[in-house]
Parts: structure tokens; C-alpha cells; sequence
């Protein structure tokens, strides 16, 4: 081998080794990277329902792993049955007290569960003062009524899915190739017509899927219902008719 040759050789030697340092210290800045977002991946998210009867209430508690930013902000988007709705009244009266829940419109609270329709309901989460790393939100719902039934079932199951959690942080770093999360431009706010990106983090579930019982009426019942709720009306209007003609003043 001539000295020519010597010397390509060992410039594609150096080429070689440049290359392989190059894509090391690469993967070692990704490997950095990945490591200071793996809280993202210890998100854990709990809901419970409290309250008896037809009007609830929804629970969330999200909490974060150790080593997330303190600048994040939460955002829940859960998607509730047609057997339960939120009331957009009772909610604009709600954010007069800091409460930042936004609903879809077009919700008739007063129709049955069989001619209603699923609708979806965002929760921005408030941080916890008293529990650092978790957020919190509730949200009132309501049980709609159901269709009587003809089988000796007197209960029905109305089941909530699991919902979706985004996570915006003013670090806009979030969003890296290495695990590819999916981003959506949502408000920032109730009151802000800006978007930002929003990004869906998959989430631990802590407990079970929710799930409510609702009370159904029985056809068979539906004679019996009928003709009590028609007799108290009579009396009612017999007892209120008697209160009038004897307390009334009436022109001669």
C-alpha cells in the first residue's frame, strides 16, 4: 500500500469515528431528556362519586410523579353516559365561586335517558396546597330517569368510561418524538380564547371503573302509580278549592 492510500484509509477511519461519537452523544442527550420527563409516565388519576339519590357529585384527583414541572396545569375531558348530565345552569353559577368546568351546549336536563344523547363535560384541575403533586376538581352530576322496565330488575347500571387527561406546562418540552404523545390545541382557560397544546398522557387508574345505580320503574306498577298520582291530584285541588271560597274575597 502506498502512502496515498495509508492516508485515505485513516481519513475514513477518522470519518468513522467521528460518526460513531456523534450518534453517541446523541442518544445519550435523548436518553437525558427522556429521563427528565418520566414523571409523565407515573400520572395516576382517581374518581369517586359521592352524594345518594339522583344528584351526585364527580371527584378527581390526579397526581403527578415525582419530578414534574410546578408550572403544569391539568385538564380533564370526560364523557358522561345519556343516563346522567350536568346541569349548564347550575355550572354558570358555579363559576361565580372560581369553579372552571365548561359543558357542551344544547343539554335538556329534563329529558328521560331514552331520548338523550352522551355529552361531554372539561374539568380544569386545581393544584392541591395541602397535597403537593396532586390536583383536584369536582364536578356535580345528575341521574336522569330511566325507561320503566318489564323484568323484576329494580335497579339499572349507569357506567362511567375513563376519561381523558391532558397536561399543558409552560416548559413547552413536553412534546418529544421519543414517545410520541398526542397534542390538542384546547383553551387555555374559560375565559381565554387563546389555545395551547394540550398534551393526552396515559394515566394509572387507581380503583375501578365507575359505576352508579339508578332506580328503575316497573311496568306492572304502572296502573297503581297512575291512579295514586291522579287521586292526590283531586285532593290537592279539592283541599286548595275549600281554602280559597273560605279565605277569598270575592267582588258582589
Amino acid at each position: 500500500m502506498d502512502v496515498r492510500g495509508a492516508a485515505a484509509l485513516l481519513y475514513d477511519l477518522w470519518l468513522l469515528l467521528l460518526l460513531v461519537a456523534c450518534g453517541c452523544m446523541g442518544v445519550a442527550q435523548g436518553g437525558n431528556h427522556l429521563t427528565s420527563e418520566s414523571w409523565l409516565q407515573s400520572v395516576s388519576l382517581n374518581r369517586s362519586i359521592v352524594k345518594n339519590g339522583f344528584h351526585r357529585e364527580l371527584v378527581i384527583d390526579v397526581r403527578l410523579g415525582d419530578g414534574a414541572h410546578p408550572d403544569c396545569c391539568i385538564m380533564i375531558e370526560e364523557q358522561l353516559p345519556r343516563g346522567l348530565y350536568v346541569d349548564p345552569y347550575e355550572v354558570a353559577s358555579l363559576h361565580e365561586h372560581g369553579a372552571k368546568i365548561f359543558v357542551q351546549k344544547g343539554i335538556d336536563i329534563e329529558a328521560p335517558e331514552y331520548l338523550s344523547t352522551a355529552h361531554m363535560v372539561i374539568i380544569y384541575l386545581n393544584p392541591n396546597t395541602s397535597n403537593p403533586g396532586h390536583f383536584t376538581g369536582k364536578v356535580p352530576v345528575h341521574v336522569r330517569y330511566h325507561r320503566p322496565t318489564d323484568v323484576e330488575e329494580t335497579n339499572t347500571l349507569v357506567i362511567l368510561t375513563n376519561p381523558r387527561l391532558m397536561i399543558h406546562c409552560q416548559r413547552d418540552n413536553l412534546v418529544q418524538a421519543s414517545w410520541n404523545p398526542s397534542v390538542s390545541e384546547l383553551p387555555c382557560s374559560l375565559k381565554s380564547p387563546s389555545t395551547l397544546r394540550w398534551v393526552n398522557v396515559t394515566y394509572q387508574n387507581v380503583g375501578e371503573i365507575l359505576t352508579l345505580q339508578v332506580p328503575v320503574g316497573q311496568k306492572k306498577h304502572a296502573l297503581i302509580v297512575t291512579a295514586a298520582t291522579l287521586l292526590a291530584t283531586i285532593l290537592c285541588c279539592t283541599l286548595l278549592l275549600k281554602v280559597v271560597w273560605k279565605h277569598g274575597q270575592f267582588e258582589s
